[in-house]
C-alpha cells in the first residue's frame, strides 16, 4: 500500500477528521468556525488541538489554508470523504456481505461501491413478501424490465407474456442450470394461450434472454424501482427493495454490465405453433 495512503487513512480514523473534512466540503471556514461546528456536534476541541488537526490534514493535501484564514478541504479530501462515508454505509451490512465471496469476485470495482446504495433500500426478510411484491410490480410494467432472476413460475411466464403483446420489452439473464426448463416453460405458457403467429412474433420482439452464471438476483421495472437479492448456498438473504433513484441507477448499471458478457440465446418460438399432442 502506498505510504500517503496508509498515513491518511490513519488520520482519518482518529477522533474528528471525518466531520472536519464533511462541514470543510459543505464550505469554507475559519478556526472558530470549525470549532463551534465540532461543538455543536457533540466533538470538543481546544483551538490548539485543532489547529494541529488541520495542519496535519493539510500536509496530508486534504485540506488546503487560504490567506484570510480560512480553510476548505481539497479535492483529494473530498474523494477520500465520499469513499470513507460509503464505505460506512456498506459496513452496516457486513452480516450479508461476509459470506458473499461470490458476489464480490463478479462485481467490478466500481459496481462495488455501489453498494452504499443499500442503504436506500427497504430491508424485506420475508423472501416470499419480496417475490410478491415483485411480481405485482412486473405485472405493472409500461415499458421495460431486466431481470436476473431463478423464478420458474407458469403463472408469471404468461403474465410476462401478456405484458410482452402490450408492448412491454424485456431483457433477461437466466442461470444455465434453469435455461432449458425456462425455455420450454416460455413456449408451453405461449401455447397454453393459443396465441397467433403475429402475436408469436410480437413477443418475440420484446424478449430477449441471455445466459450467464450469477451469486443473485436482480429485477428492475421501467427503470423506476428495483429489486436485490444475494444469492447464498447455505441460507435464504433478504430483498433490497427501492425506488431511490440512485439505488435504481446502480442496479440498471449492475445488470447491464453483466448482460455484455452474458452469452445470448436463441429461443426457439417455432416450437409454440406446432400442434399440442
Amino acid at each position: 500500500m502506498n505510504k500517503n495512503l496508509r498515513n491518511i487513512l490513519k488520520e482519518l480514523g482518529l477522533s474528528n477528521r471525518i466531520e472536519i473534512l464533511r462541514f470543510l466540503s459543505c464550505h469554507p471556514a475559519n478556526l472558530v468556525q470549525i470549532q463551534r461546528h465540532l461543538a455543536s456536534v457533540g466533538c470538543k476541541m481546544s483551538v490548539g488541538g485543532l489547529a494541529r488537526c488541520l495542519n496535519a490534514l493539510i500536509g496530508l493535501d486534504l485540506v488546503e489554508k487560504f490567506g484570510d484564514g480560512c480553510y476548505s478541504v481539497t479535492g483529494l479530501g473530498l474523494l477520500m470523504l465520499d469513499i470513507i462515508l460509503k464505505l460506512d454505509k456498506i459496513f452496516k451490512y457486513k452480516d450479508e456481505l461476509v459470506d458473499a465471496l461470490e458476489l464480490m469476485e463478479a462485481l467490478p470495482s466500481e459496481l462495488k461501491i455501489g453498494l452504499a446504495n443499500l442503504s436506500k433500500a427497504k430491508v424485506e426478510h420475508d423472501i416470499y413478501i419480496a417475490v410478491k411484491k415483485a411480481i405485482e410490480e412486473v405485472s405493472r410494467a409500461e415499458k421495460w424490465g431486466k431481470y436476473v432472476c431463478r423464478i420458474m413460475e407458469c403463472n408469471v411466464f404468461k403474465m410476462l407474456i401478456r405484458n410482452y403483446l402490450r408492448g412491454v420489452k424485456d431483457k433477461m439473464i437466466s442461470s444455465s442450470d434453469t435455461l432449458n426448463d425456462r425455455i420450454e416453460m416460455i413456449i408451453q405458457s405461449i401455447k397454453s394461450e393459443g396465441l397467433s403467429e403475429d402475436e408469436i412474433n410480437k413477443i418475440k420482439d420484446n424478449l430477449e434472454i441471455r445466459v450467464l452464471d450469477l451469486p443473485f438476483q436482480l429485477g428492475i421495472i421501467d427503470g423506476r424501482i428495483a429489486f436485490f437479492q444475494i444469492l447464498k448456498p447455505e441460507r435464504t438473504s433478504p430483498a433490497f427493495i427501492s425506488t431511490d433513484k440512485e439505488f435504481v441507477d446502480w442496479a440498471n448499471r449492475m445488470f447491464d454490465y453483466f448482460w455484455n458478457i452474458a452469452k445470448p440465446v436463441r429461443i426457439p418460438f417455432e416450437k409454440a405453433l406446432e400442434p399440442v399432442k
